[in-house]
Parts: structure tokens; C-alpha cells; sequence
């Protein structure tokens, strides 16, 4: 005896709203449109009927040549989704943001211009006790954005591959990450960093340095990816925060490239060659999660500077403004704090001790 089929129900996204726009514009069949959709043809002519709406549209008389207005009743994929929202707040449970569009548009806003994630501005929201009638979850939120309330919004992600350590043929050149002390593991100390390069196709290379505890980021634009010039990066962070920088600096944590293979010059003082400003600590070989920080700042770097950027066009005031949104973003793991406040509030309690 066979089974009955079961039908699945699926309401059409916004994205999916706007494909019906572009088809019927097109002028394909009906028919064909709603395979291209994925959707039931009943579904296309009632999703057609909701977003219906007059637009003007300009004629010429053939003969005397002037222009008169004609209405037109034509699909938008807009008012379709708008209809959908309204209806949606009609029937079964009510939506939570009921008709708080403020609420909507503030998040749509902030993720569309400010490319922060929708979770970390409901945390920033929260955080700061920004004045709205809707208070929801992230689930609540995500489910929103799934079925299309928050319409710029799209949830998007890959899969990550499955990951098999391997292992090193030799040893580091300087001192392991095995002999790291736990403290630093556990994030429960401030001045401890980890450091890689983000690349371009170009020989320009971009020195990033990661704190462990606040997440405060340093990015700084090198000329090439060579071990001299880390040093010198090195050498210019020292001079800036002077004695200071073996407090705020107490260890660096890096990969095995051969940018960091001068491990004494990284560890030696500007000002001293017999005074070590620092403690260098090397991951194993092809284990990138032992930076694992470093690691999760550099993709918010990538957001604004993508994978193949020829970084000889990026200017040093344009680093510094995407060092500035990294430091600036709400995140989840900081309580939707920032790390440029947390960084600073660890130097004054820094600038009480040294003194």
C-alpha cells in the first residue's frame, strides 16, 4: 500500500519575491515560474495577486503626439513582502515585533551600513538599553530573518570542512606553545597576543596582532611579509608605548611562517639588545585553532578587505578605519561590549600599576 505523499508548506522569502518581479518582467509562463521557484503554481498566482498594485505609466497619441498617463497594474516584490508581514501579524500566534518598524529598521540598517551582524546589535540594543517597544530573542530573531520580516537581511554561512592535525617534521625555533603557561589558555590575564599576516596577491602585507582577553585588534601595513619587517613593526609598537610595552606585551603567540622565524629579533628590545621586551610562543605546525582569535578577527578583517585586494591600494588612514570597526563591534563573546573599551579600561588599571 502506498503512502500518501506529504505535502510541505513553505512561504515564499523576500528574496524569492523579488526573483517572481524579475520573471514576470521577463514575461516567462506561470507554469515555468513556479518551477524556477521552487513553489506550487497556485502559489505564484496568489502571491501575484497579493503584491498587484497601479503603476502610471507614460503613452503618446499616435497622431497629435502628446503624452498622456495610463495606469498599469503591475507585481512588486515590496508590496507583496509588506502584504505578507501585515497578514502574518493576523493569523496564529502574533509576531513579536507586531508593528515596531522601528525596531525592524534600526537592525536592517545597522546590518545593511555598518555590516555588524543581526545577533550583535540585538546585543547592542540590549547592552545599552535602546528604547523599543519589541524585546526578542536571537532565536526569535534568526527565525524572523529566516521566513523574511527583516527583509536586507540574509542568512548565509558554509559548512566547515572536516579538519585532521597533522603532524611536524621539526621542531620550532624558538620556544613551543607547549611551554606556554596555563594562565594564558584560560584568558584570564590581560597583555597576551597573538600575531599573522593577512595577504594579497601583491607583495604588501598587513601585520595583525590580536589580544587574547579584551580582542582589542592592531593591524599595521607592511611592504612585504618578511621577518625584518615584522620586527621593525615590532620595533614602532615599542616605541610608541615605551616602558609600558612589556606590560601590555607580555607574550605573542605565532604560527611557524617564515615572517616570525627571527624569534630573537621579535623578543628583543628596541632600546636594549640585552633586554628581552617580550615572550614569543610558537603554535604547532598547521594548527591555526592555537590562534584561534587571531584567527576569528582576521574574517572581520576579510569582510571589509576580501581575498584577493591588492593591498598596494590600501592607504594607511583606510586600515586604520577598518582597525577601528573591528575594535568598535558589539560581540556576543564580550557581552556586546566592544574590545576599543575593554583594551582601555585594562590600560588605565596598566598606567596605576606602572606607576
Amino acid at each position: 500500500m502506498n503512502k500518501a505523499k506529504e505535502r510541505k508548506f513553505k512561504h515564499l522569502t523576500y528574496t524569492q519575491r523579488l526573483q517572481l518581479e524579475a520573471y514576470l518582467k521577463a514575461k516567462l509562463n506561470k507554469r515555468r515560474i513556479a518551477e524556477l521557484l521552487g513553489c506550487s503554481l497556485s502559489t505564484v498566482y496568489l502571491e501575484i495577486s497579493r503584491g498587484i498594485y497601479e503603476h502610471k505609466v507614460t503613452e503618446s497619441d499616435r497622431y497629435t503626439g502628446e503624452k498622456f498617463f495610463i495606469k498599469e497594474k503591475r507585481y512588486g516584490a515590496e508590496v507583496g513582502q509588506r502584504k505578507y508581514i501585515e497578514n502574518s501579524t493576523t493569523k496564529g500566534r502574533p509576531l513579536k515585533v507586531g508593528k515596531d518598524f522601528e525596531f525592524v529598521n534600526y537592525i536592517n540598517n545597522r546590518v545593511k551600513k555598518e555590516k555588524i551582524s543581526a545577533c550583535a546589535v540585538l546585543g547592542e540594543i540590549k547592552r545599552k538599553h535602546l528604547n523599543f517597544k519589541t524585546d526578542i530573542s536571537k532565536t526569535t530573531l534568526y527565525r524572523y530573518i529566516d521566513i523574511g520580516i527583516f527583509d536586507n537581511i540574509r542568512l548565509s554561512g558554509k559548512r566547515k570542512k572536516a579538519y585532521r592535525q597533522q603532524q611536524a617534521k621539526r621542531a620550532p625555533r624558538g620556544t613551543s606553545i607547549e611551554q606556554r603557561p596555563q594562565e594564558i589558555s584560560l584568558r584570564n590575564s590581560f597583555g597576551h597576543w597573538e600575531m599573522d599576516c593577512v595577504c594579497g596577491p601583491t607583495l604588501s602585507t598587513l601585520l595583525v596582532l590580536s589580544e587574547r582577553l579584551t580582542r582589542k585588534e592592531i593591524i599595521i601595513k607592511m611592504k612585504n611579509q618578511r621577518a625584518d619587517s615584522v620586527i621593525r613593526c615590532l620595533n614602532g609598537l615599542e616605541r610608541k608605548y615605551g616602558k609600558s610595552f612589556k606590560h601590555i606585551f607580555k607574550s605573542i603567540t605565532v604560527d611557524n611562517g617564515v615572517e616570525f622565524s627571527d624569534f630573537k629579533g621579535l623578543e628583543r628590545s628596541v632600546f636594549s639588545k640585552s633586554v628581552k621586551r617580550t615572550k614569543v610562543y610558537y603554535c604547532h605546525p598547521y594548527c591555526s585553532s592555537e590562534r584561534g582569535t587571531n584567527e576569528r578577527l582576521n574574517r572581520e578583517i576579510r569582510r571589509l578587505i576580501p581575498k584577493g585586494t591588492d593591498l598596494n591600494g590600501i592607504s594607511i588612514k583606510d586600515v586604520k578605519r577598518v582597525e577601528s570597526w573591528v575594535n568598535k563591534y558589539p560581540r556576543e563573546v564580550l557581552d556586546y561590549d566592544c574590545s576599543e573599551e575593554l583594551f582601555n579600561r585594562e590600560l588605565e588599571k596598566l598606567l596605576i600599576y606602572v606607576a
